[in-house]
Protein backbone atom coordinates (compact mmCIF):
# COMPACT_ATOMS: atom_id res chain seq x y z
CA UNK A 1 0.00 0.00 0.00
CA UNK A 2 2.76 2.41 0.83
CA UNK A 3 4.32 1.86 -2.55
CA UNK A 4 0.99 2.36 -4.27
CA UNK A 5 0.31 5.61 -2.42
CA UNK A 6 3.89 6.84 -2.74
CA UNK A 7 3.84 6.78 -6.50
CA UNK A 8 1.09 9.40 -6.97
CA UNK A 9 2.75 11.64 -4.35
CA UNK A 10 6.04 11.51 -6.23
CA UNK A 11 4.24 12.26 -9.45
CA UNK A 12 2.51 15.24 -7.93
CA UNK A 13 5.82 16.60 -6.63
CA UNK A 14 7.33 16.17 -10.07
CA UNK A 15 4.50 18.04 -11.73
CA UNK A 16 4.84 20.86 -9.22
CA UNK A 17 8.59 21.14 -9.80
CA UNK A 18 8.17 21.26 -13.56
CA UNK A 19 5.48 23.90 -13.23
CA UNK A 20 7.76 26.05 -11.07
CA UNK A 21 10.98 25.37 -12.95
CA UNK A 22 9.82 24.61 -16.48
CA UNK A 23 11.98 27.27 -18.15
CA UNK A 24 15.07 26.07 -16.32
CA UNK A 25 14.39 22.54 -17.49
CA UNK A 26 13.90 23.71 -21.07
CA UNK A 27 17.11 25.74 -20.83
CA UNK A 28 19.06 22.81 -19.42
CA UNK A 29 17.96 20.53 -22.24
CA UNK A 30 18.90 23.23 -24.76
CA UNK A 31 22.36 23.62 -23.20
CA UNK A 32 22.90 19.85 -23.18
CA UNK A 33 22.08 19.72 -26.88
CA UNK A 34 24.11 22.78 -27.90
CA UNK A 35 27.69 22.54 -29.09
CA UNK A 36 29.23 26.04 -29.05
CA UNK A 37 31.65 27.04 -31.76
CA UNK A 38 35.09 28.35 -30.88
CA UNK A 39 33.81 31.82 -31.79
CA UNK A 40 30.92 31.64 -29.33
CA UNK A 41 33.13 30.15 -26.63
CA UNK A 42 35.48 33.08 -27.22
CA UNK A 43 32.64 35.52 -26.68
CA UNK A 44 31.84 33.87 -23.37
CA UNK A 45 35.44 33.97 -22.18
CA UNK A 46 36.28 37.50 -23.28
CA UNK A 47 33.04 39.01 -22.03
CA UNK A 48 33.76 37.36 -18.65
CA UNK A 49 30.38 35.64 -18.45
CA UNK A 50 29.93 33.63 -15.28
CA UNK A 51 28.72 30.04 -15.36
CA UNK A 52 25.17 31.37 -15.13
CA UNK A 53 25.75 33.89 -17.92
CA UNK A 54 27.27 31.17 -20.09
CA UNK A 55 24.33 28.87 -19.30
CA UNK A 56 21.77 31.50 -20.35
CA UNK A 57 23.75 32.35 -23.47
CA UNK A 58 24.01 28.76 -24.64
CA UNK A 59 20.39 28.08 -23.69
CA UNK A 60 19.43 30.42 -26.56
CA UNK A 61 21.43 28.32 -29.08
CA UNK A 62 23.19 31.49 -30.33
CA UNK A 63 24.27 31.63 -33.95
CA UNK A 64 26.56 34.06 -35.78
CA UNK A 65 25.32 34.94 -39.26
CA UNK A 66 26.08 37.27 -42.14
CA UNK A 67 24.11 39.72 -44.23
CA UNK A 68 21.09 38.15 -45.91
CA UNK A 69 20.58 35.28 -43.45
CA UNK A 70 20.87 37.59 -40.48
CA UNK A 71 18.73 40.36 -42.00
CA UNK A 72 15.98 37.91 -42.83
CA UNK A 73 15.56 37.31 -39.09
CA UNK A 74 16.66 40.46 -37.28
CA UNK A 75 16.32 43.38 -39.69
CA UNK A 76 14.07 46.42 -39.44
CA UNK A 77 13.45 49.33 -41.77
CA UNK A 78 14.86 52.26 -39.77
CA UNK A 79 17.47 54.08 -41.82
CA UNK A 80 20.87 54.70 -40.26
CA UNK A 81 20.55 52.12 -37.48
CA UNK A 82 22.66 48.96 -37.56
CA UNK A 83 21.15 45.66 -36.49
CA UNK A 84 23.87 43.62 -34.80
CA UNK A 85 21.93 41.14 -32.74
CA UNK A 86 18.47 40.11 -31.65
CA UNK A 87 16.87 37.94 -29.01
CA UNK A 88 13.65 36.33 -30.16
CA UNK A 89 11.43 35.73 -27.10
CA UNK A 90 9.08 33.32 -28.87
CA UNK A 91 11.87 30.87 -29.67
CA UNK A 92 14.30 32.04 -26.96
CA UNK A 93 16.96 32.29 -29.66
CA UNK A 94 19.86 34.71 -30.14
CA UNK A 95 21.14 35.72 -33.58
CA UNK A 96 24.38 37.70 -33.87
CA UNK A 97 25.76 39.63 -36.82
CA UNK A 98 29.26 38.68 -37.95
CA UNK A 99 31.41 41.81 -37.51
CA UNK A 100 34.61 41.29 -39.48
CA UNK A 101 36.27 44.74 -39.29
CA UNK A 102 39.30 44.35 -37.02
CA UNK A 103 39.03 47.98 -35.93
CA UNK A 104 35.88 47.02 -34.02
CA UNK A 105 37.57 44.39 -31.89
CA UNK A 106 35.44 43.62 -28.84
CA UNK A 107 32.12 44.75 -30.26
CA UNK A 108 30.87 41.23 -30.96
CA UNK A 109 31.43 40.24 -27.33
CA UNK A 110 29.43 43.26 -26.18
CA UNK A 111 26.56 42.47 -28.55
CA UNK A 112 26.52 38.83 -27.45
CA UNK A 113 26.37 39.95 -23.82
CA UNK A 114 23.64 42.49 -24.60
CA UNK A 115 21.49 39.75 -26.09
CA UNK A 116 22.25 37.31 -23.27
CA UNK A 117 20.95 39.92 -20.84
CA UNK A 118 17.66 39.95 -22.75
CA UNK A 119 17.44 36.21 -22.11
CA UNK A 120 18.21 36.85 -18.45
CA UNK A 121 15.51 39.54 -18.28
CA UNK A 122 12.94 37.16 -19.79
CA UNK A 123 13.66 34.67 -17.01
CA UNK A 124 13.56 37.07 -14.04
CA UNK A 125 10.66 36.82 -11.64
CA UNK A 126 8.41 39.69 -10.60
CA UNK A 127 10.20 40.22 -7.29
CA UNK A 128 13.62 40.66 -8.92
CA UNK A 129 12.18 42.92 -11.60
CA UNK A 130 10.57 45.09 -8.94
CA UNK A 131 13.95 45.57 -7.26
CA UNK A 132 16.08 46.47 -10.28
CA UNK A 133 13.57 48.25 -12.52
CA UNK A 134 13.51 51.55 -10.58
CA UNK A 135 17.30 51.49 -10.38
CA UNK A 136 17.57 51.06 -14.14
CA UNK A 137 15.15 53.95 -14.67
CA UNK A 138 16.99 56.17 -12.21
CA UNK A 139 20.27 55.62 -14.05
CA UNK A 140 18.55 56.32 -17.38
CA UNK A 141 17.21 59.61 -16.04
CA UNK A 142 20.73 60.62 -14.99
CA UNK A 143 21.86 60.03 -18.60
CA UNK A 144 18.91 61.78 -20.27
CA UNK A 145 21.00 64.81 -21.24
CA UNK A 146 23.29 62.66 -23.40
CA UNK A 147 21.99 63.22 -26.96
CA UNK A 148 23.20 59.86 -28.26
CA UNK A 149 21.61 57.96 -25.37
CA UNK A 150 18.36 59.93 -25.67
CA UNK A 151 18.17 59.26 -29.42
CA UNK A 152 18.82 55.57 -28.85
CA UNK A 153 16.03 55.27 -26.29
CA UNK A 154 13.68 57.18 -28.59
CA UNK A 155 14.43 54.62 -31.29
CA UNK A 156 13.64 51.75 -28.96
CA UNK A 157 10.42 53.48 -27.92
CA UNK A 158 9.37 53.53 -31.59
CA UNK A 159 10.59 50.10 -32.59
CA UNK A 160 9.93 48.17 -29.37
CA UNK A 161 7.19 49.88 -27.37
CA UNK A 162 7.00 48.61 -23.82
CA UNK A 163 10.57 47.25 -23.77
CA UNK A 164 12.33 50.29 -22.28
CA UNK A 165 13.41 48.58 -19.05
CA UNK A 166 14.41 45.44 -20.94
CA UNK A 167 16.69 47.48 -23.20
CA UNK A 168 18.05 49.52 -20.30
CA UNK A 169 18.95 46.27 -18.56
CA UNK A 170 21.08 45.22 -21.55
CA UNK A 171 22.54 48.64 -22.33
CA UNK A 172 23.55 49.62 -18.82
CA UNK A 173 24.92 46.18 -18.04
CA UNK A 174 27.29 46.14 -21.02
CA UNK A 175 28.12 49.81 -21.64
CA UNK A 176 27.99 51.88 -18.45
CA UNK A 177 30.67 51.56 -15.80
CA UNK A 178 29.15 53.41 -12.83
CA UNK A 179 26.01 51.70 -11.54
CA UNK A 180 24.10 51.37 -8.29
CA UNK A 181 25.61 48.68 -5.98
CA UNK A 182 22.39 46.66 -6.17
CA UNK A 183 22.63 46.62 -9.97
CA UNK A 184 26.30 45.71 -9.76
CA UNK A 185 25.43 42.78 -7.51
CA UNK A 186 22.78 41.68 -9.98
CA UNK A 187 25.16 41.81 -12.93
CA UNK A 188 27.89 40.08 -10.91
CA UNK A 189 25.85 36.94 -11.18
CA UNK A 190 26.27 37.08 -14.95
CA UNK A 191 29.75 38.60 -15.46
CA UNK A 192 32.95 37.96 -13.53
CA UNK A 193 34.40 41.34 -14.48
CA UNK A 194 31.75 43.64 -15.89
CA UNK A 195 34.19 46.54 -16.08
CA UNK A 196 36.30 44.55 -18.55
CA UNK A 197 33.21 44.10 -20.70
CA UNK A 198 32.42 47.83 -20.52
CA UNK A 199 36.03 48.50 -21.55
CA UNK A 200 35.46 46.44 -24.71
CA UNK A 201 32.45 48.58 -25.51
CA UNK A 202 34.35 51.80 -24.83
CA UNK A 203 37.29 50.77 -27.03
CA UNK A 204 35.17 49.68 -30.01
CA UNK A 205 32.88 52.69 -29.70
CA UNK A 206 35.89 55.01 -29.52
CA UNK A 207 36.68 54.17 -33.14
CA UNK A 208 33.48 55.92 -34.18
CA UNK A 209 33.99 58.75 -31.68
CA UNK A 210 37.49 59.44 -32.99
CA UNK A 211 36.34 59.50 -36.61
CA UNK A 212 33.45 61.79 -35.73
CA UNK A 213 35.75 64.16 -33.84
CA UNK A 214 38.24 64.21 -36.70
CA UNK A 215 35.44 64.94 -39.15
CA UNK A 216 34.05 67.74 -36.98
CA UNK A 217 37.51 69.28 -36.66
CA UNK A 218 38.06 69.13 -40.41
CA UNK A 219 34.65 70.64 -41.13
CA UNK A 220 35.43 73.50 -38.73
CA UNK A 221 38.78 74.07 -40.46
CA UNK A 222 37.13 73.95 -43.88
CA UNK A 223 34.47 76.43 -42.81
CA UNK A 224 37.11 78.81 -41.44
CA UNK A 225 39.24 78.47 -44.57
CA UNK A 226 36.26 79.02 -46.83
CA UNK A 227 35.18 82.14 -44.95
CA UNK A 228 38.70 83.58 -44.99
CA UNK A 229 39.23 82.79 -48.68
CA UNK A 230 35.91 84.32 -49.62
CA UNK A 231 36.58 87.52 -47.65
CA UNK A 232 40.15 87.92 -48.88
CA UNK A 233 39.21 87.18 -52.48
CA UNK A 234 36.65 89.97 -52.28
CA UNK A 235 39.38 92.27 -50.92
CA UNK A 236 41.75 91.12 -53.66
CA UNK A 237 39.36 91.81 -56.52
CA UNK A 238 38.27 95.15 -55.06
CA UNK A 239 41.91 96.07 -54.42
CA UNK A 240 42.94 95.26 -57.97
CA UNK A 241 40.01 97.19 -59.40
CA UNK A 242 41.09 100.20 -57.36
CA UNK A 243 44.74 99.68 -58.29
CA UNK A 244 43.93 99.47 -62.01
CA UNK A 245 42.01 102.74 -61.74
CA UNK A 246 44.86 104.42 -59.86
CA UNK A 247 47.45 103.16 -62.36
CA UNK A 248 45.38 104.53 -65.22
CA UNK A 249 45.15 107.87 -63.44
CA UNK A 250 48.89 107.82 -62.72
CA UNK A 251 49.71 107.15 -66.37
CA UNK A 252 47.40 109.95 -67.53
CA UNK A 253 49.03 112.37 -65.14
CA UNK A 254 52.49 111.26 -66.29
CA UNK A 255 51.49 111.79 -69.93
CA UNK A 256 50.23 115.29 -69.13
CA UNK A 257 53.29 116.18 -67.02
CA UNK A 258 51.23 116.50 -63.87
CA UNK A 259 54.12 115.84 -61.48
CA UNK A 260 56.06 118.62 -59.81
CA UNK A 261 59.26 116.58 -59.62
CA UNK A 262 60.86 113.26 -60.43
CA UNK A 263 60.83 112.50 -56.72
CA UNK A 264 57.02 112.81 -56.61
CA UNK A 265 56.72 110.63 -59.70
CA UNK A 266 59.01 107.95 -58.25
CA UNK A 267 57.32 108.08 -54.85
CA UNK A 268 53.81 107.58 -56.27
CA UNK A 269 55.03 104.95 -58.70
CA UNK A 270 56.75 103.03 -55.86
CA UNK A 271 53.53 103.17 -53.85
CA UNK A 272 51.59 101.67 -56.76
CA UNK A 273 54.20 98.94 -57.23
CA UNK A 274 54.04 98.11 -53.51
CA UNK A 275 50.26 97.90 -53.65
CA UNK A 276 50.54 95.52 -56.58
CA UNK A 277 53.11 93.42 -54.70
CA UNK A 278 50.79 93.29 -51.66
CA UNK A 279 47.90 92.17 -53.82
CA UNK A 280 50.07 89.55 -55.52
CA UNK A 281 51.11 88.28 -52.08
CA UNK A 282 47.44 88.12 -51.09
CA UNK A 283 46.72 86.12 -54.25
CA UNK A 284 49.56 83.73 -53.43
CA UNK A 285 48.06 83.31 -49.96
CA UNK A 286 44.65 82.64 -51.51
CA UNK A 287 46.17 80.02 -53.79
CA UNK A 288 47.93 78.32 -50.88
CA UNK A 289 44.78 78.32 -48.76
CA UNK A 290 42.76 77.00 -51.67
CA UNK A 291 45.23 74.13 -52.03
CA UNK A 292 45.00 73.54 -48.27
CA UNK A 293 41.20 73.57 -48.52
CA UNK A 294 41.26 70.97 -51.28
CA UNK A 295 43.68 68.79 -49.30
CA UNK A 296 41.49 68.96 -46.19
CA UNK A 297 38.43 68.24 -48.29
CA UNK A 298 40.17 65.12 -49.58
CA UNK A 299 40.93 64.14 -45.96
CA UNK A 300 37.27 64.58 -45.11
CA UNK A 301 36.28 62.43 -48.08
CA UNK A 302 38.68 59.78 -46.79
CA UNK A 303 37.17 59.95 -43.31
CA UNK A 304 33.70 59.65 -44.79
CA UNK A 305 34.86 56.60 -46.72
CA UNK A 306 36.18 55.11 -43.45
CA UNK A 307 32.84 55.81 -41.79
CA UNK A 308 31.03 54.17 -44.70
CA UNK A 309 33.25 51.09 -44.35
CA UNK A 310 32.64 50.92 -40.61
CA UNK A 311 28.92 51.44 -41.08
CA UNK A 312 28.85 48.62 -43.58
CA UNK A 313 30.70 46.38 -41.12
CA UNK A 314 28.02 47.01 -38.49
CA UNK A 315 25.17 46.36 -40.91
CA UNK A 316 24.21 49.98 -41.55
CA UNK A 317 22.78 50.38 -45.03
CA UNK A 318 19.99 52.63 -46.34
CA UNK A 319 17.73 50.17 -44.51
CA UNK A 320 18.64 49.01 -41.03
CA UNK A 321 17.37 48.70 -37.49
CA UNK A 322 17.98 47.01 -34.18
CA UNK A 323 16.33 44.11 -32.44
CA UNK A 324 16.00 43.54 -28.73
Amino acid sequence: MLLVTAAPVAALVGVGWVAAHGQRLVDQVAVWNFEPSDTLAGYVERSTMTAQGEFLFYATSPVVEQDERFDAICSSDEEGIGTLGCYLPASSAIHLYDITDERLDGMEEVIASHEMLHAAWARMDAADLAVISPLLEAKAQSMAADPAFAARMEFYARSEPGERLNELHSILGTEVSDLDPVLEAHYAGLFRDRQALVALHTASNQVFVDLENQAKALVAELDALSAGIEADYANYTAGYDELDSDISSFNSRADSGDFSSAAQFNRERAALIQRQADLDALYASLSARDADYKAKLAQLDGLNADVDDLNSSINITPRTGDGL
